[in-house]
């Protein structure tokens, strides 16, 4: 898989920005419009969770905490959704050129990268005028978007591949990630699921990869995070698990998408 994004790294960049040429190209405020909706959509959160449910978080306004794991939810939601139909959608492509159908859920997810990494400029300054400290753990930040990218691609592949097939796929994505969005904490904080006292509950809880990588984000994001974590949180739920999942997830989802490859002129163009 790495040869063939090498050797067809112009390709892959091509394919990349052609998508967010096709994306933006007739809106009015263009790439702008993927640091405003999801900066909306916090705000709704905001003010439903905040001030209406007066939902609290520890040390830090409510808005910066929702960010933070908004904008790493989007980049993952994204990906994965349009990564669903890379195939399907570019059909007259995979029927003419030969080329490692591979490539294609690889350039939504580096476009969806490049909308991705902006955001996070954005971040930081958000940061400063909220007068937040930044920590020194930021350094760690390209590391936590590598694991999150590598987990990305995993799902990417796997589904990709399947929805060739079994054109369910793209519903059920749709569930999944609904439902994964709730069972990360992103509009809540953690300590409200510590606090259910059920220690078997939050262990299971915490093995969901994505409860880690988020608190990786807000680890490397905001000053002092690590203060405001339950008990039962340590390096094993927050960095091991992701780091074997997302890279295991690779693994399976690329052996499933090369499976499903070999039958792809079938199933096609049903």
């Amino acid at each position: 898989m790495l040869k063939s994004i090498i050797k067809y790294r112009n390709m892959v960049y091509e394919l990349a920005i052609k998508d967010l040429k096709t994306r933006y190209r007739r809106p009015v405020f263009g790439f702008l419009w993927t640091i405003i909706i999801p900066f909306c959509i916090a705000v709704v959160y905001k003010i439903v969770f905040s001030n209406f449910m007066h939902a609290k978080v520890e040390n830090y306004p409510f808005f910066i905490y929702i960010i933070t794991a908004l904008l790493p939810w989007r980049y993952f939601q994204g990906s994965v959704g349009e990564s669903t139909n890379s195939i399907i959608g570019n059909k007259n492509l995979v029927k003419k050129v030969s080329f490692p159908k591979e490539l294609l859920p690889v350039s939504i997810v580096l476009a969806n990268l490049i909308n991705f990494l902006p955001a996070i400029l954005v971040i930081f300054i958000l940061l400063g005028i909220f007068k937040f400290g930044y920590t020194i753990f930021f350094l760690l930040l390209p590391f936590v978007i590598l694991i999150h990218t590598v987990f990305i691609l995993g799902f990417s592949f796997l589904f990709a591949g399947l929805q060739v097939i079994y054109r369910d796929i793209e519903y059920i994505v749709e569930i999944l990630l609904l439902t994964l969005f709730f069972l990360t904490p992103g509009i809540y904080s953690l300590n409200l699921v510590a606090d259910l006292n059920n220690e078997y509950l939050f262990k299971i809880y915490m093995l969901n990869p994505l409860v880690g990588i988020l608190n990786l984000y807000r680890l490397t994001l905001l000053d002092g995070f690590y203060k405001t974590l339950p008990q039962g949180v340590n390096v094993f739920n927050t960095l091991i698990v992701p780091l074997i999942f997302s890279f295991s997830m690779l693994i399976i989802g690329f052996y499933v998408f090369k499976k499903c490859e070999l039958r792809f002129s079938y199933y096609i163009d049903i």
